[in-house]
Protein backbone atom coordinates (compact mmCIF):
# COMPACT_ATOMS: atom_id res chain seq x y z
CA UNK A 1 0.00 0.00 0.00
CA UNK A 2 2.89 2.32 0.72
CA UNK A 3 4.51 1.84 -2.38
CA UNK A 4 1.09 2.41 -4.07
CA UNK A 5 0.96 5.76 -2.58
CA UNK A 6 4.25 7.33 -3.36
CA UNK A 7 3.94 6.10 -6.82
CA UNK A 8 0.17 8.12 -6.94
CA UNK A 9 2.16 11.21 -5.61
CA UNK A 10 5.02 11.14 -7.82
CA UNK A 11 2.61 10.87 -10.76
CA UNK A 12 1.17 13.88 -9.34
CA UNK A 13 3.81 15.23 -9.04
CA UNK A 14 5.20 14.71 -12.44
CA UNK A 15 2.01 15.34 -13.65
CA UNK A 16 2.75 19.10 -14.86
CA UNK A 17 5.50 17.82 -17.42
CA UNK A 18 2.81 15.82 -19.28
CA UNK A 19 4.85 12.55 -18.12
CA UNK A 20 4.07 9.17 -16.21
CA UNK A 21 6.09 7.27 -13.88
CA UNK A 22 6.42 4.55 -16.80
CA UNK A 23 7.74 7.25 -18.49
CA UNK A 24 9.75 9.05 -16.52
CA UNK A 25 11.34 4.89 -16.10
CA UNK A 26 12.30 4.86 -19.64
CA UNK A 27 13.61 8.00 -19.91
CA UNK A 28 15.89 7.19 -17.16
CA UNK A 29 16.97 4.09 -18.68
CA UNK A 30 17.58 5.60 -22.06
CA UNK A 31 19.96 8.55 -20.69
CA UNK A 32 22.04 6.21 -18.04
CA UNK A 33 22.76 4.15 -21.97
CA UNK A 34 21.32 0.96 -20.10
CA UNK A 35 19.46 0.56 -23.35
CA UNK A 36 18.85 2.41 -26.58
CA UNK A 37 16.50 -0.08 -28.91
CA UNK A 38 12.85 -0.62 -27.97
CA UNK A 39 13.24 -4.29 -27.30
CA UNK A 40 16.52 -4.03 -24.78
CA UNK A 41 14.33 -1.10 -22.79
CA UNK A 42 11.47 -3.88 -22.80
CA UNK A 43 13.68 -6.15 -21.16
CA UNK A 44 15.46 -3.87 -19.03
CA UNK A 45 12.00 -2.39 -17.39
CA UNK A 46 10.60 -5.98 -17.26
CA UNK A 47 7.94 -5.30 -19.57
CA UNK A 48 6.03 -6.36 -22.42
CA UNK A 49 7.84 -4.83 -25.83
CA UNK A 50 4.11 -3.32 -26.44
CA UNK A 51 3.88 -1.19 -23.67
CA UNK A 52 7.09 0.14 -25.25
CA UNK A 53 6.11 1.12 -28.47
CA UNK A 54 3.59 3.36 -26.88
CA UNK A 55 5.29 5.06 -24.04
CA UNK A 56 8.02 5.80 -26.89
CA UNK A 57 5.01 6.98 -29.27
CA UNK A 58 4.18 8.98 -26.12
CA UNK A 59 7.36 10.19 -25.71
CA UNK A 60 8.03 11.28 -29.52
CA UNK A 61 5.07 12.86 -29.47
CA UNK A 62 6.24 14.86 -26.29
CA UNK A 63 9.50 15.96 -28.00
CA UNK A 64 11.32 13.63 -25.03
CA UNK A 65 12.56 11.06 -27.29
CA UNK A 66 13.98 10.18 -31.10
CA UNK A 67 13.12 6.99 -32.70
CA UNK A 68 15.46 6.38 -35.73
CA UNK A 69 15.38 2.65 -37.50
CA UNK A 70 18.97 1.21 -36.78
CA UNK A 71 21.65 0.87 -39.62
CA UNK A 72 22.34 -2.61 -38.45
CA UNK A 73 18.40 -4.22 -38.15
CA UNK A 74 16.30 -2.75 -40.47
CA UNK A 75 13.17 -4.13 -37.57
CA UNK A 76 14.61 -2.01 -34.76
CA UNK A 77 14.65 1.46 -33.61
CA UNK A 78 17.29 3.25 -31.73
CA UNK A 79 15.76 5.32 -29.15
CA UNK A 80 17.66 8.53 -28.11
CA UNK A 81 16.39 11.12 -25.48
CA UNK A 82 16.47 14.55 -26.64
CA UNK A 83 16.89 18.00 -24.85
CA UNK A 84 13.70 18.25 -24.41
CA UNK A 85 13.51 14.84 -22.61
CA UNK A 86 16.43 15.53 -20.59
CA UNK A 87 14.84 18.78 -19.41
CA UNK A 88 11.82 16.75 -18.40
CA UNK A 89 13.88 14.04 -17.00
CA UNK A 90 15.80 16.39 -14.89
CA UNK A 91 11.93 17.68 -13.59
CA UNK A 92 11.13 14.48 -12.63
CA UNK A 93 14.51 13.92 -10.45
CA UNK A 94 13.69 16.67 -8.73
CA UNK A 95 10.15 15.96 -7.89
CA UNK A 96 11.20 12.08 -6.75
CA UNK A 97 14.40 13.39 -4.70
CA UNK A 98 11.19 16.05 -3.08
CA UNK A 99 9.12 13.26 -2.43
CA UNK A 100 11.66 10.73 -1.12
CA UNK A 101 13.03 13.85 0.90
CA UNK A 102 9.41 14.01 2.47
CA UNK A 103 9.18 9.97 2.90
CA UNK A 104 12.36 10.16 5.30
CA UNK A 105 11.53 13.63 6.88
CA UNK A 106 9.02 11.39 9.02
CA UNK A 107 11.09 8.48 9.73
CA UNK A 108 13.47 8.07 13.06
CA UNK A 109 16.91 8.68 12.44
CA UNK A 110 17.06 4.90 13.18
CA UNK A 111 14.19 4.49 10.62
CA UNK A 112 15.88 6.64 8.06
CA UNK A 113 18.85 4.45 8.30
CA UNK A 114 17.12 1.06 8.52
CA UNK A 115 15.38 2.27 4.61
CA UNK A 116 18.65 3.17 3.15
CA UNK A 117 19.84 -0.40 4.17
CA UNK A 118 16.97 -1.95 2.70
CA UNK A 119 17.24 0.26 -0.77
CA UNK A 120 20.64 -0.09 -0.83
CA UNK A 121 19.94 -4.02 -1.00
CA UNK A 122 17.24 -4.39 -2.88
CA UNK A 123 19.16 -2.23 -5.52
CA UNK A 124 21.87 -4.54 -5.15
CA UNK A 125 19.38 -7.49 -5.82
CA UNK A 126 17.34 -5.52 -9.15
CA UNK A 127 21.22 -5.15 -10.47
CA UNK A 128 21.96 -9.17 -10.09
CA UNK A 129 18.40 -9.65 -11.65
CA UNK A 130 18.05 -7.11 -14.43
Amino acid sequence: MVGAQITKSFAEQIAPTGLTPKQVGLLAVVEAGLASSQRDIATRLHVAPSLVVTLVDQLVDLGAVSKTRSRSDRRAHKIEITPEGRRLLASAVAAAEALDADVRSVLSPAGRAALSTLLTELDTCQDRNP
